[in-house]
């Protein structure tokens, strides 16, 4: 399904799409597992997500607001996020310090974490390292299945089951950090987290990113992608006209796939 329209209609559309598969969660098993994108794109939705989501929005979406969400009326009715319940995860990281202006964990705290006091307990950010990227994918890894075999919340097939996935995609068809170039980590099979020489990535160097085979196995997955330089890619991707692109590759075995595309 993909929801296109101006960059601010399709940030309300997407907070009230990933509003709605946070109480599923929550009401289902009592948490969700949520996966945040990094990169720029995303900053205003979190930003929205953070100071509440327009009941506007949740009906556009066809979505009712649970009786126990909380409801403000200050700047208009929105629904407040139960975020003591949700657990933050990261699709892909820089290898940089933690307060370094390129971290997707230090955008994450800036534009959604801080504002709303996220309990530190429920954040799982990949480790922040210059060098040992392969320790540092390894020792994410092992956080997740500590995290996943706690809460029974694996599949057979021994990959976990995140509630939700939120992806970006860049102009070339990348998507976490898994790039076109790199064959190798867009055909890992068993690993859940990988070392990537991101040559090509802005800026160029090391990274750790969730695999394939763990993004297509989430309950939801959500793209969110912005930029008029980015609007053939779109197209071709959910045209079906590029699948050897990472971002085409994107397949939930059992479960849905969503894009948003915003203009600008």
């Amino acid at each position: 399904m993909l929801t296109t329209g101006t960059e601010k209609r399709i940030v309300q559309q997407a907070a009230a799409c990933i509003a709605s598969r946070i109480f599923r969660a929550i009401e289902k098993q009592g948490y969700c597992a949520l996966v945040l994108a990094g990169g720029n794109s995303p900053r205003e939705l979190y930003r929205l997500l953070a100071d509440g989501v327009p009941v506007s929005a949740m009906q556009e979406q066809g979505v009712n607001v649970p009786e126990t969400a909380a409801v403000s009326a200050s700047g208009g009715t929105t629904v407040q996020l139960p975020w003591q319940s949700v657990m933050l995860f990261w699709g892909d990281e820089r290898c940089v310090p933690e307060n370094h202006d390129e971290s997707n964990f230090s955008m994450a705290c800036a534009s959604l974490i801080t504002p709303t006091d996220i309990p530190k307990r429920n954040l799982f950010p990949m480790p922040h390292v210059t060098e040992n990227h392969e320790t540092a994918a390894r020792h994410y890894e092992q956080k997740l299945k500590q995290f996943f075999e706690r809460h029974e919340h694996c599949t057979l097939n021994a990959f976990p089951v995140f509630d939700i996935i939120l992806l970006g995609m860049g102009a070339d068809g990348h998507t976490a950090s898994l790039f076109p170039e790199n064959r190798k980590a867009l055909e890992e099979k068993n690993r859940w987290v990988i070392a990537v020489d991101a040559k090509q990535g802005s800026p160029p160097g090391f990274r750790l990113s969730l695999t394939l085979p763990v993004i297509n196995n989430a309950r939801s997955v959500l793209f969110f992608v912005t930029g008029k330089d980015k609007e053939s890619m779109v197209h071709d991707i959910t045209s079906g006209k590029r699948p050897d692109l990472p971002a085409a590759r994107v397949k939930p075995e059992d479960g849905e796939l969503i894009w948003f595309y915003g203009k600008g």
